[in-house]
């Protein structure tokens, strides 16, 4: 199944990276081939195309254009998601319809776009009866660690990211909720699984069914917003997510939609302390516990929790360093609490989340930024949250 490769591919190219690593082999050349259902006419069309949208999630945008008095050099941007960054790029060769070349410039580009230098990619067209093999050849010397596990993969997502857009421009592609359904089931067994190891089954079973209650507030957010929703899925030993096939319009909308896995939480959470009051069982103040420890922790002001993306979106307006300094401040107490309650698997994701902290503000958005009014309601709907689950685990603890 596409999941199980995926992750089975993550480990392959991190236990390379670091055997590459070892071995001081910086120079590295990663071959992607891909079947496409479509005449190698589009094929060709979409892969040398200067300017061009593909849908998520995340939507992924290309606009460049030719460098003034140049012949072969593109520059422009390159959106995912919500961020922009610029990109710069020579077309070294082109064959249409049979092979195309082009060198990823280092000197304008951002590192997400050139993670090494002398980046060449190269991709080769061959028919095939009713498809194209697309043959894709990345070629560059790392910079980072991290680039020698992103770009492969980068390399294997886009070929299957290009596949998709080319197949649904002939109508040949297959329909993808049965594979939706089936990554929500696989994440959440294999979740579950994680958590029985961290507790007993019953524990598990709890946890999972507030993530789902959790997750479903997002979704939930993003159909009244007018969002499309991709699915939820689940993280073994840490959570869940749940994914838009669509960047938000406005910070406003960001905003909302993190507050309301929370905030719909809200609604289980208080039918527990309802059922504790009513028939005196501990159980129910336990599950009430349990929920408003949840998302009291993912209320937290650190990204990329949801109280992260909520302060974030309330401070959209602000000046992009003063955000940066603030994230970071906030995710050193996140990584500080988070080690004093031994809570190892979430200092993790804090401490992988720094680079982002750390670029946090500094990339143009094209969301609208949220107004002042819609700031304050922001701001309130999320301090009258936390102050909810505060006052659950503080009457538990009296």
């Amino acid at each position: 199944m596409t999941l199980i490769a995926d992750l089975l591919w993550s480990l392959y190219f991190l236990l390379s990276a670091a055997l590459d690593a070892l071995l001081g082999r910086n120079r590295r050349r990663y071959v992607t081939s891909v079947e496409i259902k479509a005449p190698r006419d589009v094929v060709w069309e979409v892969s040398s195309a200067h300017s061009i949208v593909f849908e998520g999630p995340p939507r992924l945008e290309i606009d460049t254009a030719l460098r003034p008095g140049t012949t072969d050099v593109y520059e422009g941007t390159v959106r995912v998601g919500d961020n922009v960054v610029p990109m710069v790029y020579r077309e070294v060769e082109s064959r249409p319809r049979e092979a195309l070349l082009i060198e990823v410039m280092k000197e304008g580009s951002a590192p997400t776009i050139a993670p090494g230098h002398d980046y060449f990619v190269a991709c080769k067209f061959d028919d095939r009866p009713q498809s194209t093999l697309l043959t894709m050849v990345h070629e560059l010397t790392h910079d980072t660690f991290l680039s020698r596990v992103l770009v492969p993969l980068g390399a294997r997502l886009n070929a299957r990211r290009l596949r998709k857009h080319c197949e649904n421009l002939v109508g040949t592609a297959s329909d993808t909720s049965g594979g939706k359904l089936g990554s929500a089931l696989i994440t959440g067994l294999l979740t579950y699984a994680s958590f029985i190891y961290l507790f007993d089954w019953h524990f598990a079973a709890v946890l999972l069914a507030l993530l789902v209650v959790h997750e479903a507030g997002h979704a939930l957010a993003m159909r009244w917003v007018g969002l499309p929703v991709q699915g939820i899925y689940f993280i073994p030993f840490f959570g869940g997510v749940a994914v838009s096939a669509a960047p938000h319009r406005s910070e406003a909308e960001r905003g909302f939609v993190a507050l309301m896995g929370p905030g719909f939480s809200l609604l289980t959470t208080g039918a527990f302390l309802i059922g504790a009051r009513l028939t005196g069982e501990e159980l129910f103040m336990h599950l009430a516990l349990v929920s408003a420890i949840l998302n009291g922790i993912n209320l937290a002001p650190v990204l990329p929790l949801d109280g992260g993306h909520v302060i974030d979106s309330a401070m959209s307006g602000s000046d992009p360093d003063i955000k940066a300094a603030v994230n970071m401040l906030a995710l050193i107490a996140g990584v500080g609490v988070s080690v004093y309650f031994q809570s190892y698997v979430l200092t993790a994701l804090l401490v992988l989340t720094a680079p982002m902290l750390l670029r946090s503000g500094k990339g143009l958005r094209r969301a609208a930024p949220i107004t002042p009014a819609g700031r304050s309601w922001l701001i309130a709907g999320y301090l009258a949250t936390v102050a909810f689950y505060v006052a659950v685990i503080a009457h538990y603890l009296a």
